[in-house]
């Protein structure tokens, strides 16, 4: 059955619109802010807010166990994966990225503006705030060093517009993909409402969970990306130690999706291997999901 549900989620997601009813959020920063107005504990929000939303989804499940043999379960299984799927028109906007960077590139970022990723500063902030103090040094120490390592033809806003380029085709697909396939709907919903109530800046709380939520999957990502890509390159010139460090997940599939290409980065480049990388997927979780 949920094979069947991902199907049809994945079916579904490329005929709706955008705000289209099945992905509306307001209902959930309205409950974020009633859980806030009654909780100054960040950690007490956090788990209040996202426990709640797990446990409505688990009980919606059961209570339509059964009905019409199954088919309501099926229904809202795939809705709820609707749900988890990032809002963004990828395609749109990676075609709208492209033509301005070739008209003005400075202009090109305009393009992004409705993409999002997690900052270094603000995913170093969140780690400060939970005491975290080494790992925030390594995240405000690697805009630098990468700085360092790249080539002339390549700037900082330039390397930031990508990065969000990169992340946003992960977060919209490839994460929640993951978690419905590894632990099911209920664990994809709770993905979905970490991601966006961090690009709401609800507080650094919820930066650390999706910091926490983006480590395996964005890793396997990158791992794919040596699979469709430039294996050799990457087993030569991927830096590795991001696999078992605490690098943020857009630096470090910009990174892998870069040595992946094996060319000069750009929107197009790193659209055709996000492209390949989930035909690899879809292939792989299927396996898992029929024979489990």
């Amino acid at each position: 059955m949920t094979f069947l549900a991902m199907i049809i989620a994945l079916s579904l997601q490329q005929v709706i619109q955008p705000d289209n009813f099945l992905q509306r959020d307001r209902w959930l920063f309205l409950w974020d802010d009633f859980v806030a107005a009654r909780l100054s504990a960040q950690i007490l929000r956090v788990l209040t807010t996202l426990g709640v939303i797990a446990v409505a989804a688990y009980w919606a499940l059961s209570v339509l166990d059964g009905w019409l043999f199954g088919l309501a379960e099926l229904l809202a299984t795939a809705g709820l994966f609707v749900w988890s799927l990032g809002r963004d028109d990828f395609h749109t906007v990676l075609e709208r990225y492209e033509a301005r960077a070739s008209e003005n590139p400075q202009a090109a970022g305009a393009a992004l503006e409705g993409l999002w990723a997690p900052e270094p500063e603000a995913m170093a902030d969140a780690l400060h705030d939970g005491d975290l103090q080494a790992d925030s040094q390594d995240s405000e120490e690697a805009p630098g060093d990468d700085g360092q390592q790249e080539g002339s033809t390549k700037t900082p806003d330039r390397d930031q517009a990508l990065q969000r380029l990169v992340y946003s085709g992960y977060a919209r697909w490839f994460a929640p993909l993951f978690y419905f396939a590894v632990a099911g709907p209920i664990a994809a919903v709770v993905y979905r409402a970490v991601a966006l109530l961090a690009a709401d800046n609800r507080g650094p709380g919820y930066l650390q969970v999706l910091r926490w939520a983006d480590w395996i999957p964005a890793r396997i990502l990158g791992l794919t990306f040596a699979l469709s890509g430039d294996f050799m390159a990457v087993s030569q010139r991927a830096p590795l130690a991001h696999f078992a460090d605490t690098t943020p997940a857009p630096q470090l599939l910009c990174e892998l999706a870069d040595v992946a290409c094996n060319q000069e980065p750009g929107a197009r480049v790193f659209g055709d291997i996000l492209y390949r990388s989930a035909g690899l997927w879809l292939l792989g979780l299927s396996a898992v999901l029929i024979l489990g």
